[in-house]
């Protein structure tokens, strides 16, 4: 509710490249796969948290440092 009807969405990754998971809410069996690298900025707005699944899958070992900043516009109920 915080985030609205329709959120934007900023998420800045640096550091090791981790895999991106998307599966859409009426496709769960065949879901689609990105890289995240150094310095890449993924958007998700409109309605994309509405329709999809997404994730970074855990992996067994990592070895390389990486941070995520994830940016979200928290609105104030009255």
């Amino acid at each position: 509710k915080e985030l609205g009807v329709n959120p934007t969405i900023a998420s800045l990754s640096f550091g090791v490249t981790r895999k991106f998971l998307l599966k859409h809410n009426l496709d769960l069996e065949d879901p689609m796969e990105f890289n995240l690298s150094h310095n890449s900025l993924l958007m998700m707005s409109g309605t994309f948290q509405h329709n999809w699944k997404h994730s970074i899958p855990k992996e067994p070992v990592i070895k390389e440092p990486r941070i995520n900043l994830t940016f979200r516009n928290i609105q104030e109920h009255l």
